[in-house]
């Protein structure tokens, strides 16, 4: 015999997930609601215009463009105590690319981050524009602080919205999924780095010195642009600097190119193949030798990263997968330090998890001037490097555990 519950039941037992979903709606109406209330960064066209301690936005026009298809922008901070003006000189330069994911194939173009799937879960595999209220995140060596050591620099960020590395020359490329579910992408990096670039070089004239950086993939971006603006600021001390950017797949060269359309080696000078930091590294220095100091962060189990390599080759994150990209790191930053190559290094396990998980990105944050690994910080070791003129490894016993 079938019975039923009285609706009064079934009413009762269904009220925790009403509660649920209304309290998610209620979050996330509070999350959009602050974020149009948070002052806008105001909209400059040039340096000249923008004020020296805050952040500005800069339009570009096509055919820069934004994954979505918003418009792209780029963001400046001119240093604090310094004049701005058209074609400004003498000021220490920092050109920062964003930390903007991965897009390889059509389930990651359909699952770009936003603030829905950071609050309710999502791929979140690589960011397809930048919100205007992102710049109230900045932190770490980017953050507004007048007493931040790199307070006197300008610093140029550089977004990456089409999850291509800042590499990508491909438009309306279909990619279909095994079982027939198709998505189209742009993949527009080059377009958008070469104009944001272009605009570095019409405003800031000579540099006294140039930083090239980036965090997570970003910082695969700077060591790929590194040879073009070393190459214009060709008198300026040269530094590059990539924080936690490490990813190793098989499948990365065929990604880069053809997928993305990069022209890679045409472009860049060199094969990126599966361990592209690496090659960048070793190809950088070897082009402009000791003007170039080379600084790599990364912790000792960025489970992000060691999801990405893994889901390139079409795998997914487990313990395995996460040591092996710990074994993959390792090898690559003990290859990378010695004197022929010339690289610096900061390794950490600070705050490790019960599973040896660590952070993801130590360059935007508060742990890079918090956190200590043999009782220095990163921008401690960053700013002795970039300002001191003394850079050195830290935590490189860590790459021999």
């Amino acid at each position: 015999m079938t019975t039923t519950r009285p609706a009064r039941t079934r009413a009762r037992r269904r009220w925790p997930f009403v509660v649920v979903a209304i309290v998610l709606v209620v979050i996330l109406a509070a999350v959009i609601g602050a974020a149009l209330v948070i002052k806008r960064a105001p909209t400059v066209s040039a340096l000249a215009d923008a004020q020296p301690g805050a952040w500005s936005s800069v339009p570009l026009g096509e055919p820069a463009q934004n994954a979505d298809g918003s418009a792209y922008n780029l963001f400046v901070r001119p240093g604090t105590g310094t004049t701005t003006g058209t074609g400004s000189t003498g000021t220490d330069l920092i050109v920062f690319f964003g930390d903007g994911g991965l897009n390889w194939n059509a389930g990651t173009t359909e699952e770009p981050m936003t603030p829905q799937s950071s609050l309710f879960g999502g791929g979140n595999f690589f960011t397809d524009n930048v919100p205007f209220y992102e710049l109230n995140t900045f932190g770490g060596l980017l953050r507004t602080a007048a007493d931040a050591p790199f307070a006197s620099s300008t610093i140029v960020y550089i977004p990456t919205t089409t999850g291509d590395l800042g590499v990508g020359d491909a438009r309306d490329v279909t990619m279909t999924t095994l079982d027939g579910p198709s998505a189209t992408a742009d993949f527009n990096g080059y377009n958008n780095t070469t104009a944001a670039l272009d605009w570095v070089y019409a405003n800031i004239a000579d540099p006294a010195s140039v930083l090239v950086a980036g965090s997570g993939t970003g910082g695969l971006n700077a060591a790929f642009w590194l040879g073009a603006v070393g190459d214009h600021y060709s008198a300026a001390p040269l530094f590059e600097y990539s924080d936690s950017s490490f990813v190793t797949a098989a499948a990365l060269g065929p990604t880069i190119d053809p997928l993305w359309g990069s022209q890679f080696e045409s472009r860049y000078g060199f094969t990126p193949g599966s361990d592209p930091l690496a090659a960048a590294v070793v190809h950088n220095q070897s082009r402009f030798g000791d003007r170039l100091t080379t600084l790599l962060s990364q912790t000792t189990l960025d489970r992000t990263l060691a999801g990405y390599s893994a889901g390139l080759d079409d795998g997914y994150y487990t313990p395995q997968a996460g040591a092996d990209w710990n074994y993959a790191m390792k090898s690559t930053f003990r290859s990378l330090v010695p004197v022929g190559v010339g690289a610096y290094v900061y390794v950490t396990d600070t705050g490790a998890d019960s599973n040896g998980e660590t952070r993801h990105v130590l360059s935007t944050v508060d742990a890079f001037q918090t956190d200590r690994q043999n009782g220095i910080t990163v921008e401690e070791w960053l700013s002795a490097a970039v300002q001191g003129g003394h850079p050195e490894s830290v935590g490189e016993e860590l790459l021999r555990q």
